[in-house]
Formats: C-alpha cells, structure tokens, sequence
C-alpha cells in the first residue's frame, strides 16, 4: 500500500503539471484574445469608414433615404441586401433636371445633350462608367426609370432620348 506521504508526492506533481498546462493555456487564450481585439478595431474602422462613405453618398446624391428603409414604390437602387435607396421624382410641370439625384441627374443630362437615342452601352461610356456587364445594366436600369417618370423616352427597343418637355425645360434645342 502506498504511503500517505507518496500520495502527496504524487499528487504535488500532478498539481504543477496541471498548473503548466493552465499557463500554456492561458498563453494561447491571451494571444487569441488579441487577435480578436485587434480584428474588432479593424471593423470598427471599417464601419466608420462605411459611415463616412455613406454620409458622403448622401451628399452626392441628394434626396436619399435611410438605406435601412424599405424602398417604396418610387425608390430606386438596391433589391434584396440594401443599398442606397434614391427617390427618383415623378416628372411634373416646370421641375427641371435638379430635382433629380446625382447619377440620374447625370444621365438626363447626357439624354439632353444627346442629337440622337443612345443604348445603354452608349450612355454608360457617356457617363464615363467602365462598360462592364453590370454597369451598362445599371444603366439600363435607371435610364428605364427615368421613362417611368417621364423624365426620358424609350424610342426604339434599348434605346433612350430626352423627354421633349425636358429638353425645352432645359433650353436644348433638337434639330
């Protein structure tokens, strides 16, 4: 039968070993920890970063909405995911192109200038955009709100010119 004091022997060396590995442990533990605050910082610049952005869009854009809202009927940009949502007006008598935001505003104004109907493709290049599958949809894609608002015309299949009130609004003059 092993001595009490063997016991003790045995169980004071199993004691420090346990301690050893709750060190090296607590090691691993700190170094982790670390690396997940120093990874939340970076997404706490990021997010403020994203805020500033955002802010900034804002201001480029003009009549924005939360782009936490739901979208209404008239509210453009993001599907499912978000985005920035813009209102884009419906055309009234004597509104001229500073009721609409940013992009769209731009995109009226080339339609204004424009001596003929222009593809989306052709508008994007216009635009200065990089003609990407994507941005000449996005294109398309705004182009065909601003004929749903009567800001613009669909005159054949994929192609779109000024609106003649918005043109005479504006002072362009067609041949």
């Amino acid at each position: 039968m092993p001595s009490t004091l063997g016991l003790a022997k045995v169980l004071e060396a199993w004691t420090w070993r346990e301690v050893e590995r709750l060190r090296c442990e607590g090691a691993q533990l700190a170094l982790a920890l670390g690396e997940v605050e120093r990874e939340l910082s970076r997404l706490a610049s990021a997010r403020e970063a994203m805020r500033r952005a955002h802010r900034a869009l804002r201001t480029d854009l003009g009549d924005c909405e939360d782009p936490t809202a739901a979208g209404g009927a008239d509210a453009a940009g993001g599907g499912l995911g978000g985005g920035i949502r813009v209102t884009v007006p419906t055309r009234e008598p004597g509104m001229d192109l500073t009721a609409l935001p940013g992009i769209y505003r731009n995109l009226a104004q080339v339609l204004n200038e424009s001596r003929t109907t222009l593809q989306a493709h052709e508008l994007t290049r216009l635009l200065g955009l990089e003609p990407t599958a994507s941005s000449v949809e996005g294109v398309r894609a705004r182009a065909k709100r601003l004929v749903a608002r009567g800001w613009a015309v669909q005159a054949d299949r994929g192609r779109f010119a000024s609106s003649p009130a918005c043109a005479r609004a504006d002072g362009v003059r067609r041949p």
